[in-house]
């Protein structure tokens, strides 16, 4: 029989580069809350036919949280996603994080590279996005640079399925700049204390690195946690910044979801300091 008490109460369903890592490691460090293990749980995406037991598999804690959830930041990009999130947990709780899509595009590009599942330059890789995401799913989830930054399109479809009260939409640029207050409201939005600050607020999670093996870094996936951040550091090549965006790009871009961004500003309530 299905345990309720083992069902998420919230989800950060995305978007994708966007800061849900980071978030997700501020809330896992709270008493009163329970991420899961892993963080991407890809049930309503990718997992959905599996059932709710195996779901609840992934929140192994005690039961006595005040709020469970988990992260997996396409569920805000897979269109069948809203409705089976409402159908199956009708009370849950989404969080959202936006980002400005000329530089959520581009982080989403070198994550890309630096994982060798890239090989075109950045300007031809948005050019070439619309043929590239027919291809397959794998096509259409790697090589999605612009298409993910309609938010306007994909608020929109969330709404139809989740009241905008259940929704909190907040932005990459206030995680980076406001940390506390972000996580501060996402805690009152939850229904936690707001008061507590965990020690590792502020840190960035998920940033870009490159490797010098990516079979060493997949080969050590199931090895402990200290002994694969050991490995993960020596495997590592440390670049604080991508490559500068030319204006080309830019301007690619931002053709291409100016209008659609200020539909999603109406429509989350919120200010997003990139639609002018």
């Amino acid at each position: 029989m299905t345990d309720t008490s083992r069902q998420p109460t919230f989800i950060i369903a995305g978007a994708m580069r966007c800061g849900t890592t980071s978030l997700n490691a501020y809330l896992r460090e709270h008493p009163e809350i329970e991420v899961s293990t892993p963080k991407e749980v890809h049930f309503f995406d990718l997992h959905f036919d599996k059932g709710l037991d195996w779901y609840e598999e992934h929140f192994p804690g005690t039961g006595t949280a005040s709020a469970i959830g988990e992260a997996t930041p396409d569920y805000l990009y897979d269109p069948v996603v809203p409705e089976r999130i409402a159908t199956t947990l009708p009370e849950v709780k989404i969080v959202l994080l936006l980002r400005d899509p000329v530089e959520r595009a581009r982080s989403h590009y070198w994550h890309n590279r630096s994982r060798n599942r890239e090989d075109l330059e950045f300007l031809e890789a948005l050019q070439s996005e619309s043929e590239r995401v027919k291809v397959d799913r794998e096509g259409w989830d790697r090589f999605s640079y612009v298409d993910r930054g309609l938010y306007g399109e994909q608020l929109a479809r969330l709404y139809e399925h989740v009241p905008p009260d259940r929704v909190l939409v907040q932005t990459f640029d206030d995680l980076e700049s406001e940390p506390g207050i972000v996580f501060r409201r996402t805690c009152e939005f939850l229904g936690v204390d707001p008061g507590f600050v965990p020690d590792n607020l502020g840190r960035a999670v998920n940033a870009y690195v490159r490797f010098r093996s990516m079979w060493l870094r997949d080969a050590t996936r199931d090895l402990p946690r200290p002994v694969r951040n050991a490995i993960a550091r020596l495997n590592r090549i440390e670049q604080d910044r991508y490559a500068p965006i030319t204006p080309q790009a830019r301007r690619y871009i931002r053709d291409r979801t100016r209008a659609d961004n200020a539909t999603a500003e109406k429509l989350a309530g919120v200010e997003l300091p990139w639609v002018s």
